[in-house]
């Protein structure tokens, strides 16, 4: 049996601030290496055999905090990068809302039917996310994989785990910091 669990990545300055963050590389700030540490040592139950991670520093710090407990290596790759949010990425969420509303407010309540101005599709991020998870998986087979990335990646991966329609895919956000999944 493949174990896979989903990690968000700890606190950055962004996060806590409500600026979107999207696919910009945003460190950890002290908060978020705290809970990358809590996060590992409430993985220290589970087997795992390979830590992959999104490139950006938040999400390889978060990783990195889980592997070196074991001995293991980061394995970063892009296609686990969060969702450009195009020209949202750096505002305040209250100034997009603001700018942005009708668009801001469809999305949020059809993801699929638009997306953030010059950013990424939710359909796109779905495709890449969902066929990294795939390679990732088929290549450790009956092993425990730990997949550190952003909350809307995360979310994407739950919605195709679940079976779930992807226009849900807010349901699956800001909650808990990792998921375990058996394949």
């Amino acid at each position: 049996m493949t174990q896979l669990i989903l990690v968000r990545h700890g606190e950055t300055d962004w996060n806590k601030q409500n600026r979107v963050q999207g696919a910009l590389d945003i460190p950890l700030n002290c908060e978020g290496g705290e809970e990358a540490r809590r996060i590992s040592n409430e993985l220290s139950g589970f087997k795992i055999d390979v830590v992959y991670s999104s490139p950006v520093s938040c999400s390889c710090s978060t990783a990195c905090e889980i592997a070196t407990t074991r001995s293991l290596k980061v394995k970063k790759i892009n296609e686990l990068n969060e969702l450009n949010h195009g020209v949202w990425q750096g505002l305040l969420l209250k100034d997009i809302k603001k700018r942005y509303k009708k668009q801001y407010n469809t999305w949020k309540a059809s993801p699929t039917s638009v997306r953030p101005p010059k950013g990424e599709s939710i359909r796109v991020a779905y495709d890449r996310a969902v066929s990294a998870m795939h390679k990732i998986v088929d290549k450790h087979k009956n092993e425990g994989i730990c997949i550190v990335s952003g909350d809307i990646i995360l979310s994407i991966i739950k919605c195709y785990l679940k079976n779930i329609d992807l226009e849900r895919v807010w349901e699956f956000t800001s909650g808990e910091p990792w998921e375990v999944f058996e394949l």
